[in-house]
């Protein structure tokens, strides 16, 4: 059974791939964790006991591959629906038909993007040189230095996935629009891959970046199916790629792997010093035991043993954290499993175990209420998704961009089970401002796609000299 299920959650993914490719690349986020975390509790309920160092207790065998597997699979259902066939048709038909490549005097959105870009990126490497630390050379964990950072690299580990899905949407914006890919963006992306591996990144920022800097992609997907009877990958791959596109795409990937790989090493090697089968050993328990391990001890007490208690889980989420201000979710499992004091220890420390969805739902709303309230978060994943896909289609760009501000919290509560974001005013504050913009951009683009001309706007702003009497 726990074979089964978790081959059948990868084989799921596999089809979207090949089938529902719009829906994939929208869900490039998740879907690598949910594939990561399937693959790591596998490994525990088959091959278990094994040993965690973080829990300090054996962990496995057991079932909980079964459970997340079909987690997953009333997480990802309601997409099927709401990305149907006849619905991605409304979408591409909607899409404005494709005019000339833009003449030079013309000064688009992604044009201002590119150079207040560069300019930022400009100063974020002076900022990380003038600092006189670089964390790859100066063999320190990457949070020691986050403590430290200037702002401007605080600034990129709070809101880089949100640029990063900005820079993906300017992307494929001139796809949709002149049928070209704007490479500017892609190089963007590879200069703020290269920061953040001289800033001590190891794996996340790297995965994080290139797959919300995909999403947009999906939009494209959209459009090149109309037509076309199918939405096969087999089908689309003629109308969406070209030799340019093939050789960009691999050479973020391989230039990302090869820096990930390093990292890695370095990190076991060099920054925490271990050494032969002990770097091993610790790389193979942060790859297949650390993404489930809260998640295993989790599913044994409240699925397995019954034993829950959602009041104290409610008041521990939302009133009486250890630390408030943070994801929450973290703590409980972790207090429940390693206990308050180390827990409090580690929080404080600013260090917290993986894992978190969707073993909260049960947690918080027991062994039978909770699957009811994973299929309706799903819904809720899946319209707000349409809503940002769509958005890029038709040119509303603010829309889509409040929409993937929504949909952020929604993402830390898949990856890390964070649940009191929505506790907090300023998450409300976003959804009444998309609101709004879909309300507005429903008869005009806020942030149209060609913002001027450069003539007028540089005659405009030059000063003139003074005549003389």
């Amino acid at each position: 059974m726990t074979i089964l299920a978790g081959a059948s959650i990868l084989l799921f993914v596999v089809w979207l791939g090949l089938f529902r490719s719009a829906i994939l690349i929208c869900l490039a986020f998740l879907l690598f964790t949910f594939a990561w975390r399937t693959i790591s509790s596998l490994y525990i309920d088959l091959t278990g006991p094994v040993f965690s160092s973080q829990l300090q207790m054996f962990i496995g065998p057991g079932v909980m591959t079964v459970f997340q597997s079909i987690a997953y699979f009333l997480t990802l259902l309601p997409f099927l629906w709401v990305f149907n066939s006849r619905a991605l048709d409304e979408w591409a038909r909607a899409a404005p038909t494709p005019g000339l490549p833009a003449s030079q005097s013309q000064l688009t959105l992604s044009d201002v993007t590119f150079y207040a870009s560069v300019l930022f990126l400009i100063l974020l490497f002076g900022a990380l040189i003038q600092g006189g630390v670089i964390p790859l050379f100066a063999k320190i964990e990457r949070w020691t230095f986050n403590e430290q950072a200037s702002f401007l690299h605080r600034l990129v580990v709070e809101r880089g996935d949100m640029l990063c899905f900005w820079w993906g949407t300017m992307f494929v914006a001139e796809r949709l629009r002149r049928e070209r890919y704007d490479y500017r963006f892609v190089g963007l992306l590879a200069v703020l891959t290269f920061y953040m591996f001289l800033a001590g990144g190891r794996f996340s920022p790297f995965y994080r970046y290139c797959a919300f800097f995909v999403i947009p992609f999906s939009a494209v997907l959209i459009v090149q199916a109309r037509d076309l009877g199918s939405a096969s990958l087999f089908s689309l791959l003629p109308r969406i790629s070209d030799r340019r596109i093939v050789l960009a795409g691999t050479g973020v990937i391989v230039l990302t792997a090869m820096m990930i790989a390093f990292a890695l090493y370095w990190n076991l090697t060099r920054v925490r010093g271990f050494e032969g089968q002990a770097a091993l050993d610790a790389f193979v328990e942060r790859v297949l035991v650390q993404p489930s391990e809260i998640g295993w001890a989790s599913y044994q007490r409240v699925l397995v043993n019954g034993d829950w208690d959602a009041r104290h889980v409610f008041d521990f989420l939302f009133d009486r954290p250890i630390v408030a201000g943070r994801n929450t979710t973290p703590q409980l499992l972790m207090s429940e499993t390693i206990g308050e004091p180390r827990t409090t220890e580690h929080i404080t420390g600013g260090f917290q175990f993986a894992g978190g969805f969707p073993e909260i739902f049960f947690e918080l709303f027991g062994p039978y209420f909770g699957w009811i309230f994973l299929l309706g978060a799903g819904w809720l994943t899946a319209l707000l998704s349409a809503v940002m896909i769509r958005s890029i289609i038709v040119e509303r760009y603010l829309t889509a961009a409040l929409s993937f501000y929504v949909l952020y919290g929604i993402y830390v509560m898949y990856i890390g089970g964070m649940l009191n974001f929505v506790a907090t005013p300023t998450y409300w504050v976003k959804i009444a401002a998309l609101f709004a913009a879909i309300i507005i951009e429903e008869r005009a683009p806020i942030l149209p796609w060609v913002l001027g001309d450069r003539t007028r706007l540089f005659r405009r702003f030059v000063v003139r000299r003074p005549q003389l009497p």
